[in-house]
């Protein structure tokens, strides 16, 4: 497996983080609510759904844009370091999926108390910059894995590259559960019940394979 590919994995799992996707099922349950009694065609409901992740996921990209440019700019002074501190970032990772498998949490909430959007719109967006608040809040290292990694990269394209991998993982997830539950309403909310109260284990175990990569990567470009 490449780092395109990597990347694009850990995008998938950041859309996967516990304190990420415990936001999702409210989002879901008040989308489908509003349609419910007006009963639109599924063409229409459709373009509707696609529209609020399009929204979402300009959310999440203006958080992650400020993440990166944070990061980039601090690491011009470690750069001579990196790939020591990419080994470093993915023993972490092995060692907080160890945790998160056991049981363990180390996810944080923000607490943000503000008033209900007059719009759709303006919610949907809302709704990306607490969703990628929430991803990075639980998997900061996995973004700071590519994001080192992206760094470190033998070009800038390349390095932009698994920048956008990893932001097409968690993009293309966001709009299929959004799709989905325009297709398969009851389906959805049923999936969800089944997977969140073991999702915060699921995420370990996937955090210790990331953790291996990463140090197995890093180790074979050393030679």
């Amino acid at each position: 497996m490449d780092f395109y590919a990597f990347s694009f994995v850990q995008g998938v799992l950041a859309f996967l983080a516990p304190c990420a996707v415990a936001l999702l099922p409210g989002y879901i349950v008040a989308f489908i609510s509003r349609t419910a009694d007006t009963n639109p065609g599924l063409s229409t409901r459709i373009f509707r759904g696609f529209k609020l992740a399009m929204l979402s996921i300009t959310g999440i990209l203006v958080i992650y844009a400020i993440a990166a440019v944070l990061i980039v700019s601090a690491a011009q002074l470690l750069k001579d370091y990196m790939m020591w501190i990419t080994i470093g970032m993915g023993s972490f990772l092995i060692l907080i999926g160890i945790l998160m498998a056991a049981g363990k949490s180390f996810s944080f909430t923000l607490n943000v108390n503000h008033a209900t959007p007059k719009s759709e719109v303006a919610e949907a967006f809302i709704f990306g910059l607490a969703y990628a608040i929430g991803a990075l809040g639980c998997l900061f290292p996995l973004f700071l894995i590519v994001a080192t990694q992206a760094m470190a990269a033998p070009s800038a394209l390349t390095g932009a590259g698994y920048f956008a991998a990893y932001f097409a993982g968690m993009s293309l997830m966001m709009i299929g559960a959004i799709l989905l539950s325009v297709i398969a309403r009851e389906t959805l909310m049923k999936m969800l019940r089944k997977i969140m109260p073991h999702m915060e284990k699921i995420t370990g175990w996937l955090l210790i394979i990331a953790g291996g990569y990463v140090i197995y990567y890093q180790s074979f470009l050393m030679y």
